[in-house]
């Protein structure tokens, strides 16, 4: 018979804390979707039974406030912000998309129970060690199960009867579906070595934070691929074969390994120390099966998402008589690098699509297209931040490499335009080779994509400087007609009716879009909805501004937008107009024609 902790207390109480009489334990709190400063709305969240966030009353009432106000403008970071919940809705949207197109959750999460526990099981199966207890640290999310630590106690050194493996299984599975499944937080399984079975224990009772490895989505996949138990195995061969242990004695060996998403990206054998001397003689080598059960330890952790290092402890010692030295894998824990800005939307709508590749659903680059642009550039834009700037760091790139080293929403915002200056051709290669680079990892890049891809980059650096045609103008009108509706909902339906006689514009016009080759020309700080008699005034001047400089600086362009939203902003973000004024808007041209003769001269 296997110790069953208390299962049927648990049946008749609800889903407890602890597998243990000390009663129900606290409940760690859900944590929110995303690290925003703003709170998500979702309405595909509604659709599949979420419950639609709904904005803060604050949200609508300040745009009215600051929209139809007569100071006119919005701050910088008042739109960033708006920016920066769109993005967040669009992440939010995929996850959920992801988890659900073409797919069974309540499958998934069976699958992801199986998998942990054949691996459970897996690790059980070379434990004779009466006393021994193996602990595994998992963060649970949605019946998604992430290894974030693994703990090895050795036990009196009698050596126990075989246990049935099947009935362990009944018992973990039991476990992992019903009591552990189901909750979301961090989960400590215990299991005790006897002497002819295995007592099962476990602890959800333990508030912590959410680890940024932690996957939201659980995954129908099988196990580990083949190709990468190969890696992990010839890998962990070659470091146990460094390791050499003192006759009769014993060593501490501490290993970090390297890993980002599922794959093993390197690692090092960083200390091999003596612990305990023996009577002398030749050190030896490692038993073959040390690296087995090393990569029995590590492979559950290529489940997490990102970049991240596993610290291993393992202990060895030799027995004399023995011809090589037995050790065992102690200790195994996540350490993380410090969080970058926009962490949790990348790994978020990373795992969402890379869910996709791994269950082969849809090529997951395929799915990810069909969503629209605006999320694959985003994806794109947040693991470029995500990857450090260092693969960009290459010779004829300025403004490119400036771009992309601001906040996550101004990145996202920036690549949607910029990419349209691509030949569709040059487009579908960037796509597909940075979607390489984010699924597969950079060392998936030939000799050939690599070069292929920085000479991309290149040519973006390029193409961001040269002037607009007038097809790309027509196009980037069109976006930034949509962007503005969803920056400000309480405008969509009467820009929709109105149309024509709302235009929005772009106070650094799209004639000078290469002069500020590092800024989207289609940012909420650069776009402004006003009425088509207040336009023509403002066209107007521009006009002027053109004729006096056809060729200007960026600095005199700057200037030029400056005195004339000066002018002009109590008209910005208006459908209607502007209560109080005691000017009219041909006052307000008149006045701005002014100010931009005084500072260019030969302005007509």
């Amino acid at each position: 018979m296997l110790l069953v902790f208390v299962l049927q207390a648990g049946c008749a109480t609800g889903v407890p804390g602890r597998g243990s009489l000390m009663g129900l334990g606290h409940r760690p709190p859900t944590p929110p979707f995303f690290n925003a400063a703003a709170p998500a709305r979702s309405p595909t969240a509604s659709a599949t039974g979420r419950g639609a966030g709904v904005p803060p009353a604050s949200a609508d009432t300040s745009a009215e406030a600051w929209a139809h106000g007569p100071e006119g403008m919005a701050t910088s970071e008042e739109v960033r912000a708006r920016a920066r919940r769109l993005e967040e809705e669009r992440a939010e949207a995929l996850v959920w998309a992801a988890q659900r197109e073409g797919r069974e959750p309540t499958a998934a999460r069976e699958a992801e129970a199986e998998r942990a526990l054949a691996r459970v099981v897996g690790l059980c199966s070379g434990v004779e060690d009466v006393g021994a207890v193996l602990a595994f640290t998992f963060w649970v999310e949605d019946g998604a199960l992430t290894l974030v630590g693994y703990q090895e106690e050795r036990g009196s050194g009698s050596e126990g009867r075989p246990v049935e493996a099947p009935e362990l299984t009944r018992v973990l599975r039991l476990v992992l579906t019903e009591y552990v499944g189901g909750r979301t937080g961090e989960v400590v399984l215990r299991l005790r070595r006897e002497a002819a079975r295995w007592a099962v224990d476990y602890d959800a009772s333990r508030t912590a934070a959410r680890p940024p490895e932690a996957r939201r989505l659980p995954m129908r996949m099988p196990g580990t691929p083949a190709g990468t138990f190969l890696t992990f195995h010839e890998v962990a061969g070659k470091w146990m074969r460094a390791v050499q242990v003192p006759a009769g004695g014993a060593s501490r060996v501490e290993l970090e390994v390297w890993l980002e998403d599922g794959r093993l990206t390197g690692g090092q054998l960083r200390e091999v120390r003596r612990t305990r001397e023996g009577p002398g003689g030749s050190p030896l080598a490692l038993s073959p099966e040390v690296a087995g059960r090393l990569v029995q330890v590590l492979l559950p952790f290529t489940e997490g998402l990102g970049a991240r290092t596993v610290r291993v402890v393992l202990r060895a010692e030799h027995q004399p008589g023995e011809a090589r030295a037995r050790g065992r894998v102690e200790s195994a824990r996540v350490e993380r690098p410090p969080p970058q800005p926009g962490q949790s939307w990348y790994l978020s709508m990373h795992e969402a699509t890379l869910l996709r590749w791994r269950e082969g659903v849809v090529e997951g680059t395929a799915w990810l297209a069909q969503r629209g642009v605006e999320e694959l550039a985003l994806w794109f834009a947040l693991g470029i931040i995500a990857k450090g700037l260092g693969f960009f760091a290459t010779e004829g790139l300025e403004w490119v490499t400036k771009a992309l080293g601001r906040e996550p929403e101004v990145v996202a915002g920036w690549l949607r335009t910029a990419l349209r200056r691509l030949t569709p051709e040059e487009k579908a290669a960037f796509e597909r080779l940075w979607a390489k680079v984010l699924l597969e990892g950079e060392q998936a890049l030939g000799h050939s994509e690599r070069k292929k891809l920085r000479g991309l980059f290149v040519r973006l650096e390029q193409a961001i400087q040269e002037p607009l045609d007038v097809d790309l103008k027509k196009e980037l009108r069109k976006d930034a007609r949509a962007y503005y509706a969803k920056l400000y909902p309480r405008f969509a339906k009467i820009l929709q009716e109105q149309n024509k006689d709302l235009p929005i514009h772009h106070r650094r016009p799209l004639q000078y879009a290469h002069l500020f080759p590092d800024e989207n020309v289609n940012a909420g700080e650069n776009l402004v909805m006003l009425k088509e008699h207040v336009h023509q005034r403002v066209n107007f001047l521009w006009g002027r501004f053109r004729t006096a400089r056809p060729n200007p600086t960026t600095d005199e362009a700057r200037r030029a937008a400056e005195i004339i939203d000066r002018h002009f902003e109590p008209w910005y973000h208006r459908a209607d107009e502007p209560p109080g004024m005691l000017k009219t808007v041909d006052d307000a041209r008149e006045a701005a024609l002014r100010e931009l003769r005084s500072r260019f001269p030969g302005l007509e």
